[in-house]
């Protein structure tokens, strides 16, 4: 007999709340890299609450937060409206990984990846219902900034130890580790965050969005990373001339941004050099030739599978059968994958995965666009950020792939691209209901 009544009343606030509250700090775990087990730094030393390390709290507290928010009533429909336009495109892309999954040539490792991606949709789609909230929208923000604040100060100080002078590989102070799963996700949030601190009004929040990009950009630049310094270089400077308006905000933090770079590029004169020589000289770095040979394996395997692909979720099995393969065989079913996120689709799902996969994408950028597009100056720097925080990730996809959700960093980093594609998409669809 409740199902007459209005919302309000069939709803729980305390339950609520509490899986609102589960929610923002299971994000903030699963974007900051967990909790850590020891220090920050390299010398080590244990902390008073090592479970805050364990590698799958965070999606035990997301876990909880949907079950609370579910039973609680403070999901008002599971149909988010700003994702509606997103379910062709969607179940298309499902279709062909299911098709890939049925003629797999390893069918146990394509099951678990396919119910993987399977659940990396449905947390993308609860996470945009829960957006339809405006006050869950606006609070997800700052804790989006803290979390990426909190990564980068950890790469920091890792990095100040180890001397700016060596080479960056490893992290080993958070669950990201290594130095292009980190430049891919401060990427991600590194356009948002400035495209956050041009449109807001509210000066505290406004610092703290400019910090945490600041902060990222310097993380980006310490590990070395040259598509993640390039990227980062180009997105701030495009989501400067897209927000022309707020050109005295992103001015000064332009200045601010020059002077530290130039500072750090005086204090490692050798990386420095090492790391442009080899960006205008590519044949110059070692990693060039592994990923040629790489590349040379995926496009094999596509070859012999061109329709439905090997199986999704299969590169790091299949490629190991390719003739004087360059797979590395510690990664041996463990994460082994094309460094090209294209070519990865391709070998894994063939034609029709990567047509599934590149159609999403452009609705998704279609979308921003035009909701760009249709913007006032006020609205603007949000899309704009999702906007380019969406096209770091497709420019970084030609060299690298995190996109394995059979392999947990995969999953971490899919859940986390999925959270930064749905809030951008909230933040287009505010533009668009307004206008």
């Amino acid at each position: 007999m409740t199902s007459g009544l209005p919302h309000d009343r069939r709803s729980i606030p305390g339950l609520a709340t509490a899986g609102r509250w589960l929610f923002l700090c299971g994000a903030l775990l699963m974007v900051t890299g967990d909790g850590p087990a020891s220090t920050v730094r390299m010398v080590k030393w244990h902390t008073p609450v090592p479970f805050l390390a364990w590698p799958w709290l965070y999606l035990v507290l997301l876990g909880i937060s949907i079950v609370c928010l579910a039973v609680g009533g403070a999901i008002t429909s599971w149909r988010p409206a700003h994702l509606r336009f997103l379910g062709p495109p969607l179940a298309f892309l499902l279709f062909a990984q299911l098709l890939s999954t049925i003629f797999s040539q390893v069918p146990s490792l394509s099951v678990v990846a396919f119910f993987s991606v399977v659940g990396i949709v449905g947390f993308c789609w609860i996470a945009a219902a829960l957006l339809e909230d405006d006050g869950f929208a606006a609070a997800l923000w700052p804790v989006m900034a803290v979390a990426v604040l909190l990564l980068a100060f950890r790469v920091v100080v890792w990095r100040r130890d180890e001397g700016l002078d060596v080479a960056a590989y490893q992290v080993l102070n958070n669950a990201w580790m290594g130095k292009l799963q980190l430049a891919w996700v401060l990427n991600l949030f590194a356009p948002m965050l400035l495209a956050r601190f041009l449109g807001e009004k509210r000066w505290p929040l406004a610092v703290l969005y400019a910090l945490s990009w600041a902060e990222a950009g310097l993380a980006i630049y310490l590990l070395f990373s040259r598509m993640g310094a390039a990227v980062f270089g180009l997105t701030t400077v495009a989501v400067c001339l897209l927000n022309r308006a707020a050109w005295r905000r992103w001015l000064l933090i332009m200045i601010v941004g020059v002077a530290m770079g130039v500072g750090l590029a005086a204090r490692s004169v050798e990386m420095f050099r090492y790391v442009v020589t080899t960006l205008v000289q590519p044949e110059r770095n070692p990693g060039v030739n592994m990923r040629l040979g790489v590349w040379r394996d995926a496009l094999y395997l596509f070859r012999d599978h061109p329709i439905v692909g090997t199986g999704l979720g299969t590169f790091d099995d299949v490629a190991y059968t390719v003739p004087d393969t360059s797979a590395d065989a510690l990664h041996f079913h463990n994460g082994w994958h094309a460094h090209n996120v294209y070519l990865h689709v391709l070998a894994e799902t063939g034609v029709v995965g990567i047509v599934a996969w590149c159609l999403l994408w452009w609705v998704i950028v279609g979308r921003l666009g035009h909701a760009w597009r249709d913007a006032d100056a006020n609205g603007r720097p949000d899309v704009s950020g999702a906007l380019f925080g969406v096209a770091a990730f497709l420019v970084l996809s030609m060299a690298e792939v995190l996109i394995g959700a059979r392999v947990h960093a995969s999953l971490r980093m899919n859940l986390t691209l999925g959270l930064v594609v749905v809030m951008g998409l909230r933040a287009a669809s505010r533009v668009t209901r307004s206008t």
